[in-house]
Parts: C-alpha cells; structure tokens; sequence
C-alpha cells in the first residue's frame, strides 16, 4: 500500500460562515439569515466566554449552529469537543444529521464506555472528531470524557433532570422497599404520626400517595450521621442507586429530602454542576435553548451563576417556526365524540406522533390502537431510539412518547399529525412540592411553558413546514392553551394560532374538524384565506413577561452561590446571602411561596449556625425566619413544629390542614376550580337525590366526605 500523507487536513478558518461555505453538506444550500447573525454574534462577542447561551426556537435549526461552533473551534484552536444531547436517541439523530447533511465528523458515544471503539476514542482526544453523548456521560461519578475543552449542551432547557440526577438519591418504594421503609422509619419521631401512618399504609388512595412531604433541613442536619449509616447500609451495593448515593453521602446538610408513598428523594435544591471537575474543566461550555427565559431558571438548572446570553434574532419576536392548526375537541365533543375523532384522524393520516405524560399513558394508548387500529403499526420511543426509519417507511404508524420527548423532530412528510395528550409538569418530588405544598409554582412557569413549545414544535422543524395538532390533554395543559390569561405568556405566533384552533373548534362536530383537517393538509385556497387570518392575528399579539420573572432572575445568581457554599459547608457565607435573596424575591403575591421556602432555608442555616457556634443570635434569628414562612404560607404544615412559639393570629390545627389539603386534591381532580363549578358539582349531587339515584349519591357525597 502507498504511505499516507502526514499534511495537515483539516483547513483552519478565520470565520464560521467560511467554514461552513467549504464543507460538503447535503441538502444544505445556505445558512438561514438568522443562524448567520447567530454565529457572527458568538464570534465576535463570545468566542471567549466561559459560559455562553444561545437562544434559537424550536425546530429553527439549533443543531448546525452548535455543530458548527465545535467543528470551527476543533479546528481553529485544536479542542476537544464535547456535544452533549438529552438521549441516546437524540445523540444517533444528531450524529447522522452531522456526518450525513452537514459534512462534519462526529462520533456517537453510547452506552458503557467500555464498548467504545479504541480508534473512535482516539479520534476524539487527538481533536480528530466531535464526540457525540448524553447528558449522562458526562454528570457521572466516573465520566470517561475527562477534561474536554468545549462542551455544547443541546436542549439546555430541558437538562435540570439530566443534571441533577447525578446528585439525585431517588428510592423508590416498589424497587427499593427495604431501603424506603427503613428510612421512614428513622425518621417517624420528626414526621406527624398521621404522616407516617399514610406511608406505612399498603392499601393507600390516589391522594395519598400522591401528596408530598418534606423533612426539615434542621432535622436532617441534627439526624444527618444516623441517616448516613442507615443508607450506606442499603445502598454501598446496591447497583443502581450506589452511585448517587456516593455524590451526596458526605453532603446531606446541603440536600433537600422529599418523601411521598411512592418515594424518596435526597438532592441540593441546585445542581452543583461544577463540582463535576470535567465540567469545571472546560474552557468554554455553550447553552442551546428554545427559549433563554427570564426568570433565572437556566441557572438554577444549571448551577452556572451567569452566562453571556445571544438571544433570539431580531424579527422571532412575532414570526414562528412552521404553521400549526390546532383542534380542540374537548370545546364541543362528548367523550365517546373525541375518541371517534381521534379514529378517524388516525386513519385519515400516514404517520402520527402522540404525546403523552406518563409510561402507563403509552400502555393504554398501545392497548387502545392494537384494538381499535390493528393496521396501525406502533412505535415507542425505544423503537426509535437508533434510528427512526421503520417508522418513517411505515406506510399506517402511530409513534407515542412519554416525558422526555425533547428534540426528537418528525419534519415534512415523516409526520402532519400530533395528537398532544399530556406534557409533565412535574418531573420530580422537588418540582411537585414546590407547585403543590409551597404555592411556588411561579419558578416553573418557565421550564412549563418551555416543556409545552417543545412539545408543540415536534412536527415543525422549519419555516415553511405544517402539522396539524389535536389536544386532548388535562386541564392544566388545557388552560396554558386556551386561557388567554395563560397564553399571552407565548409568542405572538403561537397565540394567533391558538386563537384560530379555539373559535373553528367551538360548536363544532366531528365532520366539521375532519373537513377542516383536510383542508389544512392539503394546503388549499381555503386554508391559504385562514393562514392569512392568523398573520393578522399575529400582528396584534404581544407576548408578555410572566409576573416576578425580573425579580426571580435578579436572585438567580446569589440563589446559585448559595447552594456552593452550602454544600462546601461555608455556613457563615450562605447566612450573609440570605437576606439579600429574601429581598429580591420581595414582589408580589406570585413569589409569596417562594420567597416562604428561602425564609424556611435561612431558618436551616440559622439553626445550623446555632448548633455549631452555640451563639443565640443564630437561634433567633432561625424562630423569626419560621415564623415569616408560616406567616406567608399558613398551610406549610411540615414547617409549623420548627417553631415552638405561639404565633399571634394564627391558629393551627394538624387535622384542618389535613383535611383541606385532601378536600383541594380531591376537587382538582374532577377539575372544580372555582365556586361555579363548585355549586354546579352540588345540583348534581341534589339531583342524585331527586332521582333517586342512591349509588351515585352515596359515592359523591362519600368523596366529599
């Protein structure tokens, strides 16, 4: 064989734009306007940042920017890169899109590291290749991607859980009995015997073991050392949990510990990020997000402080990605209606992605389509993982994914149709307490909204492509859509469509939204006249900032330092924070909930401070602290026994606050959220008794009850 030339091959270049001109991309003419502006911006005023955000929406081409920056920065400066991606389906996806249309080698790292190929490892630590992985690969006790230079996480919006759950000791009760039962256990003296009898019961109800408590950091700091022996004992071995356990062993203090009937859960309120050294390391980390927000929440998911944010380009502030036409059965069907229009949508359809919130939701969809569609061939998420190709060849599919559906796009012709049936809006016991305990959910409206556009944008990956959705979802997914109080949070574009789904799906039938539905995929004249409606609906919609984001985003950082100092045990520099977090989260009623827990996280310092100094100050300070969170968040009932005082004009009573956090849950589940439907849910009871129907009126009036 002839000697291979040891020439330099790869080309350095002086700008991004040039680079991208010379490589041989595939179906690829240009670079859209705006991923332009993009890149020019990065170059000429980030290139040198340690952390920077990239804001770009969905389905507007976020991957080839990211690709681009590595490959120029590989070449340019001879670094490693790292491109991190949510899953393994998405590493496979961006991987072939890389090599395949953009014309830049890359290699997808998945699985154990101990699978790896030796030439493809050395391929990306000679700065030969661009090493494709998951979150996952690299937030590990043992990541084997040591020190890169350049890490670009992809769908930085959605990373809080890929992050966190390297400090995330989550026990579940039905995987892990024994650990969880020794647990609760331990800590039945610091628990109402009430709460602890609900989790010791077996034959608990829905409300039950859904409602969240928490075990107060001053106890988990005073019962820490037992915690740590009881643990180690059932977790030093355990092949799944061990690792988890082994980031946060010698840092409980600094952890939250959540509990429910399901589950355990032991995590920093923050991720800290940066204490992973592969991450530290980096020279340069670059965020790529649907949306940057503005109420801090990237870096609270995060734990980056600050960042050196590119937001959208000029004119996304009123034109979207691609046009949807969204149908909403549930303003004018009839249970039995809806299911039949979703049938017929079925078979009117090739290829249909289904979104839902839950793994137990895709069982029952599956159960559903074998019955009702046996011509429909079924796709999860794991059949798609390397490679959605059976389902895009499929001539009838259906394609349902639950959770983390982030960033798996289905363009053109590979689907017209999204049924979105659920989103979560909870991912974790941390995320669900904070909504559900401390009226905190003002922190998540972001990370929520963000979770509802990536799950709209699943069929619309560029400017001109089309899909049709059909939402079916439960009422908090269908307030965010249909309530104008909620919506005018998204973008203009996106309000405008909403707004003409909701007035063609009031009276209508099931002809009416399969007519309508035809007329919009086959891109007619009388669809060609609605588009036009929506453009100028569009043009008179504003998309507004969500209440508190300011004052969120102001104590983000401070929020971020907090959580280093406290789990590097520097206590006298969180208790010098925290009064200064307390104030800027000092607006409105919105951030009454959490500004209560900071006040519940200063009393924890304080008393930590206490037991270690034995100065009173810290003592009284941690009282007054609890009774400003008590003051604030009266139902806080796992809090109230931390003060010992009588607080004038509050009374409290275990079994009041039992009963009307069980009544709450209760009529939030048959979706009675105000005194209207309240009143309208007692006549029908009247007329169980008019009837008489006493089945139906012993079961209401026993609910209630």
């Amino acid at each position: 064989m002839a000697f291979k030339s040891i020439k330099k091959k790869d080309k350095e270049y002086s700008d991004i734009e040039s680079l991208f001109r010379d490589l041989n991309t595939s179906g690829i003419q240009s670079l859209y306007n705006y991923q332009a502006d993009i890149l020019r911006q990065y170059q000429t005023q980030a290139i040198d940042k340690s952390n920077v955000a990239i804001e770009l929406p969905t389905g507007s081409g976020k991957t080839l920017v990211g690709m681009l920056i590595g490959e120029f920065r590989r070449r340019k400066f001879g670094e490693k890169v790292l491109y991190l991606c949510p899953t393994r389906q998405l590493v496979n996806q961006v991987a072939e899109l890389s090599n395949n249309s953009y014309g830049i080698k890359s290699i997808a790292f998945t699985g154990s590291h101990k699978e790896y190929l030796d030439n493809e490892k050395f391929a990306y630590k000679n700065g030969e290749a661009i090493a494709i992985a998951t979150y996952s690969s690299l937030f590990n006790t043992n990541p084997w991607f040591e020190e890169p230079d350049l890490i670009i996480l992809d769908d930085a919006h959605t990373s809080e859980n890929y992050i966190s759950s390297c400090w995330s000791l989550t026990i579940n009760r039905g995987n892990h009995y024994g650990a969880y039962r020794a647990i609760i256990d331990t800590i039945k003296p610091n628990i109402n015997y009430s709460v602890y009898s609900r989790m010791m019961n077996e034959d608990a109800d829905y409300f039950d073991k859904n409602i969240i408590e928490k075990l107060p950091n001053s106890t988990l700091f005073e019962r820490r050392n037992e915690l740590f022996e009881i643990l180690s004992a059932y977790l030093n071995e355990d092949k799944e949990l061990k690792y988890s356990w082994l980031m946060i062993k010698n840092h409980l203090e600094a952890c939250q510990f959540y509990f429910s009937w399901k589950e355990i859960l032991i995590r920093p309120l923050i991720p800290p990020a940066l204490e992973n050294h592969s991450f530290d390391y980096a020279k340069q980390r670059i965020f790529m997000s649907a949306t940057l927000g503005t109420g801090g929440d990237l870096e609270r998911m995060t734990g980056i402080k600050s960042f050196h944010k590119i937001p959208i380009p000029e004119g996304w502030d009123k034109q979207g990605m691609g046009r949807r036409f969204f149908m909403f059965p549930n303003l004018s069907l009839e249970i039995d209606e809806i299911e039949g229009l979703m049938s017929e949508l079925l078979k009117l359809n090739n290829r249909t992605v289904i979104l839902v919130s839950s793994d137990d939701q895709v069982m029952n969809i599956r159960e559903e389509l074998n019955t009702e569609h046996p011509e429909v061939q079924f796709f999860t998420a794991y059949d798609i993982e390397k490679s959605k190709a059976n389902f895009i060849n499929s001539k009838k599919a259906a394609v349902v994914l639950a959770n983390r559906f982030d960033g798996i796009d289905f363009a053109g012709d590979q689907s017209r149709l999204l049924f979105l049936i659920g989103i979560p809006y909870a991912s974790n016991l941390q995320e669900s307490f904070l909504q559900s305990r401390m009226n905190a959910s003002i922190i998540f409206y972001d990370r929520n909204r963000t979770r509802l556009i990536q799950a709209i944008g699943r069929c619309t990956r560029s400017p001109k492509d089309y899909s049709a959705i059909c939402v079916l979802g439960d009422k908090d997914l269908s307030e965010w859509l249909v309530l104008e109080n909620k919506n005018k949070y998204l973008h203009p574009e996106l309000q405008a469509e909403l707004k003409f789904g909701i007035e063609n799906s009031k009276d209508a039938k099931i002809s009416d939204f399969v007519e309508n539905f035809n007329e919009f995929i086959s891109q007619s004249d009388n669809w060609n006249a609605a588009n036009n409606e929506i453009i100028e609906f569009r043009n008179e919609k504003k998309q507004f900032n969500i209440e508190g984001s300011t004052e969120l985003e102001n104590s983000a950082k401070d929020e971020v330092a907090f959580q280093y100092f406290l789990w590097n045990k520097q206590y006298n520099e969180c208790f010098n924070l925290i009064d200064k977090i307390i104030q800027n989260l000092d607006g409105g009623k919105e951030l009454k909930g959490y500004r209560a827990f900071w006040n519940y996280l200063a009393s924890s310092v304080c008393h930590i401070l206490h037991l270690e100094t034995k100065e009173v100050i810290y003592q009284d300070k941690a009282k007054q602290y609890i009774e400003r969170l008590i003051r604030i968040c009266p139902s806080a009932s796992w809090a109230r026994h931390l003060s010992n005082s009588t607080i004038e004009g509050l009374t409290f009573d275990d079994n009041l606050i039992w009963n009307v956090e069980h009544l709450q849950s209760y009529l939030a589940s048959v979706n009675i959220s105000n005194v209207k439907k309240f009143n309208k849910y007692l006549l029908e009871i009247e007329n169980y008794i008019l009837k008489p129907d006493l089945e139906n009126l012993n079961l209401h009036i026993g609910k209630l009850l």
